[in-house]
């Protein structure tokens, strides 16, 4: 199985502060020095060290990706809409009946059920940040919505699919696939050494 090639920027930044003496005795790289010192009255060398100036390092890192702030907004609008439909349909009676509509389309309450499904799934996909399960459900999605599309008719009595609706399905699966293998994702590591 070929693993996805994952588009990424990453940026390393480091911070004095305050900022590093000139002076090559004070700089924190450099390892302790021991210097021959005379003392009066004595006629051996006695020795005396420089130490470094003291230093605190503080690491940090920061990510930001593009592709999950998309996928979850399909992920979250999918079960949504979902959630409209089983609030109207109901659990009274059959989960076919009756007929809703939900942002100009129709749903019954087993329609409903699955787009919370999908939506779920794609949006728990975007919270793990990973784009292997994004590019998994967006296909999914896709041929779900393909399928609907092309079999609209099979559909009606028990989902009341409309071909607008499964054409907007396949439309939302190919977003989630392109987002999550082109946006780039970026990750700044950042660290800061403090001086004292």
């Amino acid at each position: 199985m070929t693993s996805i090639q994952e588009p990424s920027h990453d940026r390393a930044v480091t911070q004095f502060d305050p900022p590093v003496p000139d002076s090559p005795n004070l700089d924190p790289r450099v390892s302790p020095v021991w210097e021959p010192e005379a003392q009066s009255g004595i006629d051996r060398t006695s020795t005396r060290q420089v130490v470094p100036a003291a230093q605190t390092r503080t690491f940090h890192t920061s990510r930001f990706a593009l592709d999950t702030f998309v996928v979850a907004a399909i992920g979250l609008a999918i079960l949504t809409t979902g959630l409209i439909a089983i609030t109207r349909g109901g659990f009274d009676g059959p989960m076919a009946d009756p007929v809703v509509e939900v942002l100009g389309f129709k749903h019954t309450t087993t329609l409903g059920l699955l787009e919370i499904g999908f939506g779920a799934c794609i949006l728990l996909s975007a919270f793990a940040a990973s784009r292997r399960a994004e590019v998994f459900f967006g296909i999914v999605l896709a041929v779900a919505g393909f399928v609907g599309s092309v079999q609209a008719e099979s559909f009606q009595e028990s989902l009341a699919l409309e071909s607008a609706m499964a054409n907007l399905a396949v439309v939302a699966g190919i977003i989630v696939v392109l987002a999550a293998l082109l946006l780039p994702r970026t990750s700044t590591n950042t660290t800061k050494i403090v001086q004292t």
